[in-house]
């Protein structure tokens, strides 16, 4: 029976702690999708965020019909544009709405309290009996539970931090591109498939 229970803590331990952020770094991606004409050339990338190992923050992408989509910018014309404003971006046929950092990271976060429910183990405790009748217990949740607790809580919040971090350093809504410039960052869509996306 102590064997099965701690099988099962593992397991529950392993498939739901917290994890922590990789960044992805708009500029270093190696684009495969780009559209272009004599002004403007638009490269983008989707799954930036499983790609780079960031699972817990992908699997909200699906959950949520958000994307999180990393691109690239090259602003061949002589004069300058607002991203999102004198141009825009394109599912299909179809306009997309630009998502505010704030909404993406509000949406695909880890969710910190969760792991507040480590705090239910606390109770938990190992009982030994002896040959001789005698029985001792050994209160391992007083430890285990606060400890891990703790530990899931500073990695998800850290990492929520840092996700942010990169968000609003990289976001490209209403962001000003000037001849000749190259842009790399983030455009945050609601849109659970993968259309075809063009800068027009």
């Amino acid at each position: 029976m102590t064997r099965l229970f701690t099988l099962l803590l593992a397991g529950c331990i392993l498939t739901s702690c917290a994890s922590g952020y990789h960044t992805i770094a708009p500029n270093q991606i190696n684009y495969s999708s780009t559209t272009s004409n004599n002004e403007i050339e638009f490269s983008y990338k989707y799954d930036v965020l499983h790609e780079r190992g960031n699972k817990k923050y992908a699997k909200k992408e699906s959950k949520k019909g958000i994307k999180l989509v990393a691109v690239k910018v090259v602003n061949n014309s002589g004069k300058p544009f607002i991203f999102g404003k004198d141009m825009y971006v394109y599912s299909g046929n179809m306009p997309v709405t630009l998502l505010e950092s704030a909404h993406v990271h509000r949406e695909l976060k880890q969710n910190v309290p969760i792991y507040l429910l480590y705090l239910l183990m606390t109770p938990a405790k190992l009982t030994t009996t002896s040959s001789d009748g005698s029985s001792s217990s050994i209160p391992f949740g007083l430890v285990l539970g606060p400890g891990i607790t703790a530990i899931n809580m500073g990695v998800s919040g850290s990492a929520n931090t840092k996700f942010k971090r990169e968000l609003t350093a990289n976001i490209l809504n209403d962001r000003q591109i000037n001849p000749g410039e190259t842009v790399y960052g983030f455009i945050g869509i609601a849109d659970s498939g993968y259309n075809v996306l063009t800068l027009k």
